[in-house]
């Protein structure tokens, strides 16, 4: 079904850069979970030293809305803000942005190396010279790419683990655990994409132009989307038209806001997540087979 020659031959040649995303993220985890967890309010505030100012500004007639609004700060924004659980907000803009960006690259660059990389420098044709059928090569590769991705976030679902139960007002570990299983999803599925554009090509290339491009349209589009997202809506600092790119980027599909509220949407996002995978890992796989590779 596979061949282990090659399989070894893809993991040597590939273990560097995945040892440098798992790390990357593994690191960015720690930093960013660390720095969340130090952002307490300090316990020597007394919030009664505001009573004489507020009393002060009823006496006059005047409201603390109508101070801000005096000074040009939308008091909506202050409310939505004061009401958003910080936590809540850094993961929502941490995961699908920040945490998403190494493996977008390590697929990117890996998908390539896969095959059209392989067939640009003439090394696929000596696989090809050997009994290996392609049928057993692009299961391999396609193999090869999937684990990497499972190893990849199973290390980092244990560091973020590890993470919530020692840093306090973190998030809970059911939700960390679907927060990674999102992202694991989602990479999967970029990953099918690179993969499928690398058995379609002959030449590095075009590969890499389309795998990047979609990438870099995805990760783009959710940057600029979150402007338009429900949780910056809510918040009174969105822009509504920006929501558009919301729905061109695949990585909605990760919605992180259905997990942390505890809807259930999540699920039918990540059946299509899988869905895309599947139909993009056959078409790769049967184009690789029946495509004719220069030697």
């Amino acid at each position: 079904m596979i061949s282990m020659p090659l399989l070894k031959q893809t993991i040597k040649s590939n273990w560097g850069l995945w040892l440098v995303a798992t790390l990357t993220v593994s690191l960015l985890y720690i930093v960013i979970k660390f720095a969340m967890g130090s952002i307490t309010v300090s316990s020597d505030t007394d919030p009664n030293v505001l009573i004489p100012y507020i009393q002060a500004l009823a006496a006059s007639g005047l409201t603390i809305e109508g101070l801000f609004t005096s000074i040009g700060i939308n008091p909506d924004i202050l409310l939505g803000l004061a009401s958003m659980d910080g936590n809540v907000l850094v993961s929502s803009i941490f995961y699908p942005v920040v945490a998403v960006l190494m493996p977008l690259v390590y697929t990117v660059i890996v998908g390539n190396k896969l095959f059209a990389s392989q067939i640009d420098r003439g090394s696929m044709a000596f696989i090809l010279s050997t009994s290996i059928k392609r049928s057993k090569i692009a299961i391999t590769q396609m193999i090869f790419i999937v684990l990497s991705l499972v190893l990849m976030f199973f290390f980092t679902a244990i560091v973020d683990v590890i993470l919530a139960i020692i840093i306090d007002n973190s998030l809970a570990v059911d939700e960390i655990l679907l927060l990674n299983l999102g992202l694991l999803f989602f990479s999967i599925a970029m990953g099918s994409i690179t993969y499928m554009f690398s058995a379609i090509f002959n030449y590095s290339k075009y590969s890499l132009s389309l795998g990047g491009g979609f990438a870099l349209l995805f990760f783009i589009s959710k940057i600029l989307g979150l402007f338009g997202s429900d949780l910056f809506m809510n918040m009174g600092i969105g822009i509504e038209p920006m929501g558009f790119f919301n729905k061109i980027t695949m990585i909605s599909l990760f919605n992180t806001t259905a997990i942390l509220d505890g809807s259930s949407n999540y699920i039918f996002q990540f059946i299509i997540l899988i869905l895309v995978s599947i139909m993009c890992f056959t078409t790769g796989g049967i184009w690789f087979t029946k495509k004719d590779i220069p030697v």
